[in-house]
């Protein structure tokens, strides 16, 4: 599948059953951006709650988009990945404002995240 350019704040795509959303570093992701995210998900997922990659090196989030994004209709799990421990701190302070109802876990290995990820949808599908 090809990928959806957000608002040229960064893309989404859906590989192999895993929404890979990919932050440009040092965007400043909005309200306006976060709704165009989750317009994408639901487009891009069909109806189906599906695991999703979120890249955040660098990223910042108003309050306003950290209210609605990640929306938990649309989204199984999450895994952050970040580029260092210091990245870890601030993407907790800053991603989500309230418990989502999914998991979440950090990690600084795109490998590791997308293993996780799978596992887990292998696991909720059995």
């Amino acid at each position: 599948m090809e990928k959806v350019d957000l608002k040229g704040k960064g893309t989404m795509e859906l590989c192999d059953g895993v929404l890979l959303l990919r932050w440009r570093q040092g965007a400043n992701v909005g309200i306006d951006v976060a709704k165009a995210a989750i317009e994408t998900i639901s487009t891009l997922g069909g109806g189906h709650r599906l695991p999703i990659l979120v890249e955040v090196h660098g990223v910042t989030h108003s309050a306003a988009a950290r209210s609605v994004f990640p929306d938990p209709s649309s989204v199984s799990r999450m895994a952050l990945l970040v580029a260092s421990p210091a990245d870890h701190v601030v993407a907790r302070l800053r991603l989500p404002v309230s418990p989502p109802g999914f998991p979440i876990r950090y990690f600084t290995s795109e490998d590791t995240a997308l293993a996780w990820l799978r596992k887990s949808s292998e696991e909720t599908e059995a």
